[in-house]
């Protein structure tokens, strides 16, 4: 198989990766939440408030609310643009790989070659450094958590098995975050928005109609656990699973990115777009 037809595969791969990858992710789709508004956010106000702010609490609340605006405002361009980029180099270069998979226009394709090391360094680096925010905003960021620091959706950790809380012998509230003391402890981050707690589970409807006596609302009986009522929808693993498959096939189009310069590099190295099956000529 030559050079040719591997940068052919290589480019339908990308656009076709790009292609879901454009309609799976959450900003993109604005799944559940209002991720638009991520691209209009004006993070310098959070900066002049921390700059400015009269004690060390509000210094530090306005530094947190900065650092989450640069994110998510960085996460809304780079999901668009890398996506985009992707989806134009893929079709791009495929058009062209296609047109010398028939012998036409043999002449430039060593500009063609040119194009795919160009647009595969740039859609590698793209598409690498959405997936580092894309991918660190998942698992470190509050869900549903506004650069102001209010909750579009605020969401309590709740105990592996559906419980809100359990009693000590002193008859304590101990929540799973009672003990961590760290920034927004008692709030689930966006890695968690898959797990059955948060989501319809049958099992979870037993649990909480069968003890009617450990409701959370009640707080009454003697109880291993008292119980919130469970979600009656899956709507919270619907945004995790598209966030993972984003994260997916960013990854793999990272990859191909990196395919495509390889051999957009070996095709402009090719004496005068050549493929190579061009016979040698015999030296008499």
């Amino acid at each position: 198989m030559n050079k040719t037809v591997i940068f052919l595969f290589i480019a339908i791969a990308i656009l076709l990766l790009s292609i879901i990858g454009v309609s799976v992710a959450p900003i993109i789709n604005n799944t559940l939440q209002k991720f638009g508004d991520w691209g209009k956010l004006n993070c310098q106000y959070y900066a002049d408030e921390a700059k400015y702010a009269q004690d060390l609490d509000s210094k530090h609340k306005n530094e947190k609310n900065r650092n989450l605006c640069y994110r998510q405002n960085a996460m809304y361009g780079l999901e668009y643009s890398s996506f985009i980029i992707d989806l134009g180099i893929g079709f791009l270069c495929a058009q062209l790989a296609l047109m010398h998979y028939f012998k036409m226009g043999s002449s430039f394709e060593k500009y063609t070659g040119l194009i795919g090391l160009i647009g595969g360094a740039i859609g590698f680096i793209l598409t690498l450094v959405y997936v580092c925010f894309s991918g660190y905003i998942f698992n470190n960021d509050a869900a549903f958590k506004n650069a102001d620091g209010t909750f579009a959706d605020e969401i309590k950790k709740l105990y592996p098995n559906g419980g809100e809380y359990k009693k000590d012998d002193s008859s304590n509230k101990i929540y799973v975050y009672t003990n961590d003391k760290s920034y927004d402890s008692e709030y689930i981050k966006y890695k968690e928005l898959g797990e059955p707690q948060y989501n319809y589970n049958s099992k979870l409807f037993e649990a909480y109609y069968r003890d009617s006596d450990c409701k959370a609302t009640t707080d009454s009986g003697t109880c291993d656990y008292y119980y919130r009522k469970p979600y009656d929808d899956s709507k919270y693993k619907y945004l995790y699973d598209r966030w993972c498959l984003s994260l997916v096939f960013a990854v793999f189009v990272t990859i191909l990115n990196v395919c495509l310069l390889i051999f957009g590099f070996l095709l402009f190295k090719s004496d005068n777009g050549t493929s190579d099956n061009a016979q040698a000529v015999k030296i008499e």
